[in-house]
């Protein structure tokens, strides 16, 4: 039976790097797993495999016949179309736990990190295991992503010890290359904005409703001011499209630290200003300075006031 490593719909950096690495720590443990994403690579992640020299995964669009290893997530609504929870042999993830209720004992590992890539370096450790070079750098890349370079509030001291760690093997000049990873992942150039608003979305069932949050995060915010009324608009159709009874976009601005929050309705409105406390910066949108996480500072907040 084959065995595939997958991470989250609409992979981000962490999401893929995380795929290739585990797969590799599966096939010292005696288990053939090929990497497999969901979607093709972001702008930010094509820089880092091109940087490297490194293939991306298969993407597939439909559930196969084999066993499943999850990296950076942890429940159905946000894997293979189609997967079925006996179908989960593994699970490496750094997130909320998310019901996930499996029929046999499977390997599942969850710690409070900023990254999957942060995990899979420990593991590998603990094994005493050497990662080569290309390896390290690709770890590497995915702390710097998903704690926007050691900024998030997600960070943790084992983030930081990893990415020194590793770039004692790999000697990158890491604000250098952070800035361009970080250009690569804020450039929305041959994207309409709907691509843009409805890259990076999760689904999540809390409290007998269906949630999507969408974040787009960037180095700059110009491209989107005065886009208001056209944002709005397709958050809305994204929210029948999906038949969501709730919808946020958050606007991550990485270098002021804030994030805009647009709302796709009243209900929407209405929890997100009981969640952050804070007054609409219009009729639709509000500015949450210091939030830059969905996970740490988006996600908790709104789940409480459900």
């Amino acid at each position: 039976m084959k065995n595939f490593v997958v991470g989250h719909k609409n992979p981000d950096t962490d999401s893929v790097i995380s795929a290739m690495i585990y797969s590799l720590y599966l096939k010292k443990m005696k288990i053939d797993a090929v990497p497999i994403i969901l979607a093709k690579p972001n702008k930010e992640t094509k820089f880092i495999l091109d940087y490297f020299s490194v293939k991306s995964p298969s993407v597939i669009s439909e559930i196969k016949a084999g066993k499943y290893h999850l990296v950076d997530h942890g429940g159905l609504e946000q894997s293979v179309p189609g997967l079925k929870e006996e179908d989960i042999s593994s699970v490496v993830d750094h997130h909320q736990m998310v019901g996930l209720k499996t029929i046999e004992f499977i390997f599942y590992r969850a710690e409070p990190v900023g990254s999957t890539a942060t995990l899979l370096f420990k593991m590998f450790k603990e094994k005493g295991w050497k990662l080569n070079k290309t390896e390290s750098s690709l770890l590497l890349a995915g702390i710097i992503s998903d704690t926007l370079y050691l900024t998030s509030k997600t960070t943790s001291k084992e983030d930081k010890d990893a990415l020194r760690e590793l770039n004692k093997l790999t000697k990158l000049d890491l604000k250098n290359f952070s800035d361009k990873m970080f250009e690569a992942k804020s450039d929305i150039s041959g994207m309409s904005f709907t691509e843009v608003v409805t890259a990076d979305y999760k689904d999540y069932d809390f409290a007998g409703k269906n949630i999507c949050i969408s974040v787009f995060e960037t180095v700059s915010t110009k491209p989107f001011e005065g886009k208001e009324k056209e944002i709005i608009e397709i958050i809305n159709k994204f929210k029948d499209k999906k038949k969501a009874d709730l919808l946020f976009f958050g606007l991550v601005d990485i270098l002021k630290k804030k994030t805009i929050l647009y709302c796709s309705g009243e209900e929407e409105l209405v929890v997100a200003k009981k969640a952050f406390k804070v007054a609409s910066k219009d009729k639709n949108t509000l500015v949450l300075p210091g939030v830059t996480s969905r996970k740490k500072e988006l996600i908790p907040p709104l789940f409480k006031v459900l």
